[in-house]
């Protein structure tokens, strides 16, 4: 699926799409509103958005207002960090040899959960863990 296509559904962003938001990266915010106005829900994993919060944060406090306003649409659902989605984290990080990375476990998680595509600004992280599931890379992300 891509921001071109006239169904239902959604993305699931990782924290690099997220820090490319708050940064202002203009890619970001296009797909933004072309999302909104076609009604494609964005997914936030908890994990990432702390992440990214913190990022950004950490580059520019005003930072946080673009966070905020992304937050403060409804076609934005945060995904929560439960104890079973804490423990399916570490589940799936057990395979993968590599450090623990809850943030982009949870953002495979929640993609796979929805079998929805992720926006990423660091699609390697995702595909390291899940090569198999569709990620689209934010343009201009770092």
């Amino acid at each position: 699926m891509s921001i071109e296509d006239d169904v239902l559904g959604g993305f699931v962003l990782d924290a690099g799409a997220l820090e490319e938001l708050a940064g202002a990266n203009i890619y970001a915010a296009t797909f933004v509103d072309r999302a909104a106005v076609r009604g494609i829900v964005l997914v936030v994993p908890a994990t990432a958005l702390s992440e990214s919060w913190q990022r950004a944060v950490r580059v520019d406090p005003d930072r946080r207002d673009h966070l905020r306003e992304l937050l403060d649409s409804p076609m934005v659902v945060v995904a929560p960090l439960d104890e079973d989605t804490a423990i399916a984290c570490g589940d799936l990080m057990i395979g993968v040899d590599q450090p623990p990375d809850v943030s982009a476990a949870h953002v495979v998680l929640c993609a796979r959960d929805r079998e929805w595509p992720v926006l990423a600004g660091d699609p390697e992280r995702i595909r390291r863990i899940e090569p198999d599931l569709t990620i689209e890379q934010l343009p201009g992300a770092n």
